[in-house]
Parts: structure tokens; C-alpha cells; sequence
């Protein structure tokens, strides 16, 4: 409550900046802020109990009342907890091989884990349907070949196919986290159980795992959001087989097309958002535990590095081995499924073509209105991002207004929950019912963009200039600059660096995006995403395969970029 009311005087504290430019540009942030998020999500929250133009219940008691509805809020979790699992399985053994030992080509290792991270999860659910569609997957035709069976190795159709995939696509949350904390970890506890004469894998167990369960905790529930909120994979491999999960079954209720089906999304998506606050609350959680671990000491540390002696390369080509199958051997089918003539053709010389990318270049329609489309919002969206967050950023760490503490909890709030109950606010709040329309348009698209990945730039920009000394500012000011001047030669080019990479992380993202886009997007508006998608779903396996290694090769592209412009510091994004 305390921060509502602070959000709420932000305005009147606003009106008192020292300059009149700074008043207008301050109080046009705030508002445009209120705009793109605390409207939408505030109809969105009263229309799940609204029914005949009353307030009710009755959307909840239909939601709940029905069966069908259960399975998938069971799916749901089931799904999040087994893909936690497999993610920190993963995930915590790769990130001690990086931070901890002296295996060769580590940085090469880091990077293969960090490839998932960057590219879309549909995209990843495509590349795993080229290796494991149970008749025309490259393994599944390997394996019946081999063994002289009509029963494939693995159905990619299933349950199991769904986890496995977003394991693949979240693990690296786990990595990331655990990574750091390893690199950082004060060193001394695990060379005083080595004095003790504890061997490496004791010293693992009993004094390394320990002390990082807090970042293990961290990163599994960043994988647990991620996989709850995620639309792509389920969609695509488990649409197919029924079985649905929150995100697809409230996408189906509003396919139904009639505001009865609106109206029980609307409750659904509240449900959904339900679960992910218990999530980050849980996360906040676990974080504020980890100052007991007491792991990462005020002074510069070298970690301690297992030697793997004699068995270095052995264990090295092991684990590329298992590394390249899960994030290499996708990307691969899905590069030569683009270049097939049709797919379920063999792989063979004659079968290959580059017709499939001049088709979906030059020739046709969707494909070339989507690539337009997305490469236009995508520009629009990073650059109005930057310049809304910088705005955003200074207030909440330039000034004392009361309420930024609320402008910064605004701004986190749609990048916490999932983008089908963002896209579902934007559809109750700007098509008609108060007076604007924008349903089926550009703009619909670009204000969920913008709503939803605002928060990018904003924290890049609040991390640049928490670096700015306030005695740079002053410095101007007492030489007489403006609060125009000051921002434009001063403060702009130190946070410069900060600011691409926010337009950066923004505009990779909305370029691909599916999850939004496919509940906004009308007949003149495709997008990348949902021409991808809608290729897949349509059967032409390899001209969607074409399309999405554009994709992934714009996106590495894009990552490149940045790690090259930001140097070590793209490393720890």
C-alpha cells in the first residue's frame, strides 16, 4: 500500500524538478509507464470477475468447475518441477567444469551453454522435431534403420519431449547463476578440507555444493517462471499429442472467438500469474538467504581449479560430446531441413536447394510481410525503450522523488509474468471498450513490446548510471550547463554503452517474438514469430526451417555484437 500511495505522489514530486523540460519529460515517463502497464494489467484483474457487465465470480467458478482445466494447471507445474530438475542437472555440473577446472577450450564450453539462452524456445522445439518426429526424425529413421524396427527411439510428440526440450532451453539460467557464484566464491574453506586430506569429490559434496545451493535455488527458480510462462514448446509439441498448460489452454479459450472464452482467460491468466508471484517470491527468498553462505569475501580471489591430469581431454571430449548433442546436433538438422526440397526426403546431394530461402525472401507473401513487420517494431520498439527507460532509470536512481521505488517495481512487473497475460491485457484494454482501438494494428504490437521489454533498457540504463558520479553533474551545473546540457554532454555519453546494450537486449527479442505476438497479431500484421509458426503448424517443415535459421543466425549475429561493443561485460548478461 505504502508504495501505491509513493507511486501516486511521484507525479506531484515530479512537478517540483528543477527545470520545466525536466517536469514534462518526468511526468510524460510516469504516465506513458501507467499507460503501457498498471492500465491493461488493472483491466485485465477486474474483467476476470466481470460477467454481463457485473461483478461476479462466476468466470473462476466456470474456470475451476470444469475439469479439462485441472490437467493442465497439473501439467503445468509437473512440467516446471521435472524441467528444474533436469535443468539443474545439467546446469550445475557444466558451470563447475567452466569455473573449476583446467578441461581445455572452456570459454568455447561456456559459450555452447550460453547458445540456448539466446535463441527462441519454439525454434528450439522445430530443431528437436527435424532429429525426433517419430517417423521423419533424422535419430528416430537412424535408429529404425539401424534396428530394423517401424518404432522410433523416442516420440518428441509427448510429455518427456516437451521436458526434455525446455531443460535444454532453460538450463542455462542454472549455469549462469551457479557459474558466478563458483568464480566468486572465497576459496579458503575448500583448500582447508584438501589440507584435511578430504579428496576432490568429498571436497565437492560437503563444502563446494553447499555453500552455491543458494544460486542453484536461484537459477532453478528462474527456470521454473521461465517454463511456466513459456508458450512456444508447449504449443508445438504438446498441443499435438492434448496435452495442454496454462499458457495453450488459454490461448484455445481465446480462439473460441466469443467474450465468454475472453472472459474465462482472463481468469485463467490471473491463476497464472498467481503461480508466478509464488515463484519470485520464493526466488526473493532464497536470494536474501544467500548472505549466510557467507561465499564471496570483500577482496579479489582465484578460484581453486581441479587438475583432471591424464583423463583432461578424455573427460573434455565427453563433455562436448553431450554439450554438442544437446544445443549443436538441433540447430544442425534444422540447417539441413532448410535446404530440403520437401520435407522427409533423404539427405542426400541431390535432394538439396536453396529454393526455400528465395521462396521465403522474394516469393512469399506472409514471410516477406512478417520479415518487414518484425524488422520495423523491432526498431521502433528497442529505440522508444531506450529513451522511455533511460527517462525511467534516472528518476529511479538520479532523484529522491517519492514513489520510485514503485516506477521501478512497475517497470519489473510485465517481464515477471507471462507474455500471453500481457498480450491478453493489451487485448481488453485497447480494443474499443474505452474509446481506443487498436486491435489488429501495428500499434497493439508495439505497446505490448514496449510494456513487456521496457525493462531491459530500464535496467541497463539504472546500471550505467548508478555508476556515474554525482560530482560529474555538479561539476557541469557550477560551469553553468543546463539540465539539458548536462544530460546531453555529460551524462549521455558515459551511459552509452549501457544504453546500446539495452537496445540491443530488446530489440533480439522482439525481432523473434511468438508469445505476444501470436494473440495480437492481425491479417495485415505478421510477425517473424508467428509466420514461423504457422508454417510449422501448417506441415511445410522446411520452408519454416529456412525462415527460423535466419532467425538464429540474425540473433547469434545480434549476441556477437554485443559481446564484441561491451566486451567482458556482455559476458555477465
Amino acid at each position: 500500500m505504502n508504495r501505491v500511495l509513493a507511486f501516486a505522489r511521484a507525479p506531484f514530486d515530479l512537478l517540483r524538478s528543477p527545470t520545466l523540460a525536466g517536469r514534462l519529460v518526468g511526468l510524460a515517463a510516469v504516465a506513458l509507464l501507467v499507460v503501457l502497464t498498471a492500465f491493461p494489467l488493472g483491466v485485465l484483474f477486474h474483467r476476470s470477475f466481470e460477467r454481463e457487465a457485473q461483478l461476479s465470480l462466476q468466470n473462476y467458478v466456470e474456470v475451476f468447475s470444469a475439469a479439462r482445466n485441472y490437467q493442465p494447471i497439473w501439467d503445468t507445474v509437473k512440467l516446471g518441477l521435472w524441467t528444474v530438475l533436469l535443468a539443474a542437472v545439467l546446469g550445475v555440473p557444466l558451470a563447475w567444469v567452466v569455473a573449476r577446472t583446467n578441461m581445455p577450450r572452456r570459454r568455447i564450453l561456456e559459450n555452447l551453454c550460453l547458445l540456448p539462452y539466446m535463441l527462441p524456445p519454439f525454434i528450439g522445439a522445430m530443431a528437436w522435431i527435424q532429429l525426433l518426429a517419430p517417423r521423419s526424425g533424422y535419430i528416430n529413421q537412424l535408429w529404425m534403420s539401424l534396428m530394423g524396427t517401424r518404432d522410433p527411439l523416442f516420440n518428441i510428440y509427448s510429455f518427456g519431449g516437451m521436458v526434455m526440450v525446455m531443460g535444454f532451453y532453460s538450463f542455462p539460467f542454472v549455469f549462469i547463476a551457479v557459474r558466478g557464484a563458483l568464480e566468486r566464491m572465497n576459496p579458503s574453506l575448500e583448500e582447508a578440507a584438501s589440507i584435511c586430506g578430504a579428496r576432490t569429490l568429498r571436497v565437492a559434496r560437503d563444502i563446494t555444493v553447499p555453500l552455491v545451493i543458494p544460486s542453484i535455488m536461484a537459477g532453478m527458480m528462474l527456470a521454473f517462471l521461465y517454463t511456466v510462462s513459456n508458450f512456444g514448446i508447449p504449443a508445438l509439441l504438446g498441443m499435438r499429442a492434448r496435452i495442454f498448460v496454462l499458457t495453450t489452454r488459454i490461448y484455445a479459450y481465446i480462439l473460441r472467438g466469443d467474450m465468454v472464452g475472453i472472459q474465462l482467460a482472463t481468469a485463467l491468466s490471473v491463476v497464472l500469474v498467481g503461480l508466478a508471484a509464488i515463484i519470485l517470491i520464493v526466488n526473493r527468498w532464497v536470494i536474501s538467504k544467500q548472505h549466510g553462505a557467507a561465499i564471496i569475501s570483500g577482496k579479489s580471489v582465484r578460484p581453486t581449479r581441479v587438475e583432471l591430469g591424464r583423463w583432461r581431454y578424455p573427460f573434455a571430449l565427453g563433455v562436448y560430446a553431450v554439450v554438442g548433442l544437446m544445443v549443436l546436433a538441433p540447430i544442425v538438422a534444422l540447417m539441413l531441413t532448410s535446404f530440403l526440397r520437401a520435407w522427409g526426403l533423404p539427405l542426400r546431394w541431390a535432394n538439396f536447394t536453396v529454393r526455400n530461402y528465395e521462396y521465403i525472401l522474394f516469393e512469399f507473401p506472409l514471410t516477406r510481410a512478417a520479415i518487414q513487420n518484425s524488422v520495423m517494431l523491432a526498431l521502433v520498439a528497442a529505440s522508444a525503450a531506450v529513451v522511455l527507460g533511460t527517462v525511467l532509470a534516472y528518476i529511479v536512481v538520479k532523484t529522491r522523488t517519492r514513489g520510485r521505488q514503485a516506477v521501478d517495481a512497475l517497470v519489473t512487473l510485465p517481464n515477471a509474468i507471462p507474455g500471453t497475460v500481457v498480450a491478453l491485457a493489451m487485448i481488453l484494454a485497447w480494443s474499443g471498450r474505452f474509446g481506443i482501438n487498436l486491435y489488429n494494428t501495428f500499434a497493439i504490437l508495439l505497446v505490448a513490446y514496449l510494456s513487456y521489454y521496457t525493462f531491459y533498457a530500464f535496467r541497463n540504463a539504472a546500471a550505467a548510471l548508478a555508476q556515474v558520479h554525482p560530482s560529474l553533474e555538479e561539476a557541469a551545473t557550477i560551469s553553468g550547463a543546463g539540465s539539458g546540457a548536462v544530460m546531453r554532454d555529460v551524462v549521455i555519453p558515459l551511459i552509452r554503452p549501457g544504453m546500446l546494450a539495452g537496445w540491443l537486449l530488446v530489440f533480439a527479442p522482439t525481432l523473434r517474438e511468438l508469445t505476444i505476438s501470436i494473440l495480437l497479431y492481425g491479417p495485415y500484421t505478421p510477425t517473424i514469430g508467428v509466420a514461423v509458426f504457422d508454417l510449422q503448424d501448417a506441415g511445410y517443415f522446411h520452408i519454416a526451417s529456412a525462415l527460423a535459421a535466419i532467425i538464429v543466425v540474425v540473433i547469434v549475429g545480434i549476441n556477437l555484437v554485443m559481446r564484441k561493443l561491451l566486451g567482458g561485460r556482455a559476458r555477465a548478461m
